[in-house]
């Protein structure tokens, strides 16, 4: 009869011991967000909803003087009527883009290039901007880039700045290692 009870016990006191197991283990999801779950930009440059306009992966290109910049990324118009979307970076003057009825626009393509004047804001910064549609206003930071990365080397103003990647430029090395 002991030899029962003590058995019961131990079965008992297992089965515990694997639930708290299994709890301590699955329950970090239970109180944390899961990231699959939060939206985010999944490139270098910043996702902004205004009105109907839903502008994804926007970052500004500079040159190697940071006075101009071309303004790359897509906007979607979600709406049933053409909309003009107006970006305005820190002290420069804004540029509008037109995007048709359920259109969208890639301003990656010539016939959709938009240039900033006077930006001023070296890459590796935050330009403060406000994206503007029939009146509702959104500010936000947009990320600046320069030719660094080969992606970005078509899109900069005047063109890429050799210097700027100079450095990357691997150099042979002789090992002594012999492998």
């Amino acid at each position: 009869m002991i030899t029962a009870r003590m058995t019961a016990g131990r079965r008992i006191a297992a089965s515990l011991a694997v639930a708290a197991l299994a709890f301590g283990v699955t329950s970090c999801g239970a109180i944390n967000e899961q990231a699959t779950n939060m939206d985010y930009a999944a490139s270098d440059g910043v996702n902004v909803d205004v009105a109907d306009a839903k502008v994804r992966n926007l970052m500004f290109v500079t040159n190697s003087d940071d006075t101009e910049a071309r303004l790359i990324g897509s906007v979607i118009n979600a709406g049933d009527s053409a909309l003009t979307l107006s970006v305005k970076a820190e002290n420069t003057a804004p540029v509008s883009i037109q995007v048709p009825a359920d259109g969208a626009i890639k301003l990656e393509d010539d016939k959709n290039e938009q240039i900033i004047k006077n930006l001023g804001i070296p890459a590796g910064q935050h330009a403060p901007s406000v994206f503007t549609v029939a009146g509702e206003n959104v500010e936000f930071s947009v990320p600046v880039v320069d030719g660094t990365l080969a992606e970005y080397r078509d899109f900069v103003p005047g063109g890429a700045d050799e210097s700027v990647t100079e450095h990357l430029t691997p150099e042979e090395t002789h090992s002594t290692s012999g492998h």
